[in-house]
């Protein structure tokens, strides 16, 4: 499920921006969606000295752009290089290169190329006519690789825009199997794997040694969690929490947990219960800065034995994040003051759409869908009444469970992972528990009014987590159909994401 809001989180990016095309000596570097961008490589491609593309992490976009872009570089004879994940429309300019490979610019699990068919790229909907020239041109640069199943999975069995065949960089990540999912929404268990397949026996890439990438420093990452920087280094790193070791931990194994952190290796993070409790979270060896942030919180959050409890996250990276908490919380009332009710009463089309009938089944798969206008025991706000209310004396606690793009709306409380659902029983009991324990410390007046709210009308994960709360005898649940979608539309101040809470 997590790998779903990354999905939200590319979904959201395309179409945000143009390509970046910059050339730095042999090389032309090209990142980001893929708009109407041909004339940029083309002035590129025609600089005099340049021998390669390296593709940095895209998500793709619009396809006469990528399938241009790819016979231009296969016209010059260029060689390609995947820097990251490389998906959608970016695979098919890949694919032009005369040489193609992958880099170690990003670690393992984010190094990968994903193939798909046609679909409008702004509704989504498969278009399969188009498919027979992307077929050809893959085909034609495969060779004698080409692998007539693998390639007719990923472009004509499609449900959605969402439908992936991913293939790995198998020289480092070996275990790490080639999957066609389906849908973007079809969990990974219920993907088909190929495993006797990969992007070398394929004729994905030409060859499994990686070449080895210092990107430009315009096309590096400025390390961020929860959309604030890590720019400030942990003073006396080390010490610090060695002391903090001996303070805290009252037994060998949670202070072996603080020595293993202060050597783990990147992404780490640590965090610690905001009450004056022993205990903490740590994690090390993620993929990425967020989500060793957000699986430390997980840890401190639910140690085995212990009652749930709130934390803060410290250090990520051996940078100081202790005070992100303050300046998020600033933020939040910062915007409550700028808050005033908008003149209309929807806005981004959140009172369209979805059944009239009333609900009260929570949803499994297919979360990223449009949701009923109503649930069974759930008042239902609009964005004006929701910011009426959110101003007013006896104001509602506001839950998000998504933070998936950084910002929340004023006063929110992120429960991140707080809108799942799941068909085995004893999983969904499990989840349950956590989800309380965590609902019971951010809310903890179960007659108190709580509405929940995610990225938009088309969004399950708040219906659900408002259904659960009913469920658990909160008496005034409400729901925020519109979500992140309809609070932006209606140009409503924004406030940071202030993460304590993950439930999964």
């Amino acid at each position: 499920m997590r790998t779903f809001f990354l999905i939200f989180l590319m979904s959201i990016a395309i179409g945000a921006h143009a390509m970046k095309v910059e050339v730095h000596g042999d090389t032309a570097y090209a990142s980001g969606p893929v708009e109407d961008d041909i004339a940029k490589f083309q002035e590129a491609l025609a600089k005099p000295g340049v021998s390669r593309v390296v593709l940095v992490n895209s998500v793709g976009g619009d396809l006469w752009t990528g399938m241009r872009v790819g016979r231009l570089i296969e016209d010059k004879g260029l060689n390609t290089v995947i820097a990251g994940y490389c998906i959608s429309s970016c695979s098919i300019m890949f694919m032009g290169g005369k040489e193609r490979t992958f880099s170690d610019a990003f670690r393992p699990a984010l190094t990968y190329i994903g193939i798909h068919g046609a679909h409008n790229k702004d509704t989504g909907k498969v278009n399969a006519q188009l498919n027979p020239q992307i077929y050809a041109f893959f085909k034609s640069r495969m060779a004698e690789r080409f692998n007539a199943e693998a390639m007719n999975k990923a472009f004509y069995d499609m449900q959605d825009a969402g439908a992936l065949l991913k293939l790995f960089d198998a020289a480092r990540t070996p275990v790490r199997v080639t999957h066609h999912c389906k849908s973007a929404q079809t969990a990974r268990k219920d993907c088909t794997e190929l495993k006797d397949l990969d992007a070398l026996n394929v004729g994905i890439v030409t060859t499994n040694t990686l070449t080895k990438l210092d990107l430009p420093k315009s096309y590096k990452e400025i390390p961020t969690v929860m959309g604030q920087e890590l720019n400030i280094p942990f003073t006396d790193f080390a010490n610090y929490f060695k002391n903090m070791a001996e303070e805290k931990c009252l037994t060998i194994l949670c202070r072996n947990l603080v020595y293993n952190f202060i050597n783990g290796e990147e992404h780490k993070a640590l965090a610690m219960p905001i009450e004056s409790v022993l205990g903490l979270g740590t994690s090390s060896n993620k993929d990425s800065a967020t989500a060793a942030f957000v699986r430390a919180l997980y840890e401190c959050n639910h140690v085995k034995g212990k009652p749930a409890r709130l934390c803060e996250t410290l250090t990520v990276n051996g940078f100081d994040v202790r005070n992100f908490y303050s300046t998020g919380m600033e933020s939040h009332a910062l915007a409550l003051t700028k808050l005033n009710p908008p003149p209309d009463k929807y806005y981004g089309n959140e009172e369209y759409g979805g059944s009239m009938t009333r609900s009260n089944v929570m949803r499994v798969q297919t979360v990223h869908d449009i949701t009923p206008q109503t649930f069974d025991g759930i008042k239902t706000y609009g964005t004006q009444e929701l910011a009426t209310v959110l101003k007013s004396e006896q104001a509602p606690v506001l839950i998000d469970v998504w933070a998936g793009v950084n910002d929340a709306i004023p006063s929110a409380l992120t429960l991140l992972f707080g809108g799942l659902a799941f068909d085995d029983s004893t999983v969904d009991l499990a989840y349950e528990k956590r989800f309380s324990a965590l609902l019971k410390l951010l809310s903890p007046d179960p007659e108190k009014p709580v509405i929940f709210y995610c990225m938009s009308r088309d969004c399950w994960l708040s219906a659900n987590a408002a259904m659960r709360a009913k469920k658990l005898g909160y008496t005034h649940v409400g729901w925020y159909r519109g979500g992140m979608q309809s609070w932006k539309a209606a140009n409503l101040p924004l406030a940071n994401v202030v993460l304590r809470a993950v439930v999964n």
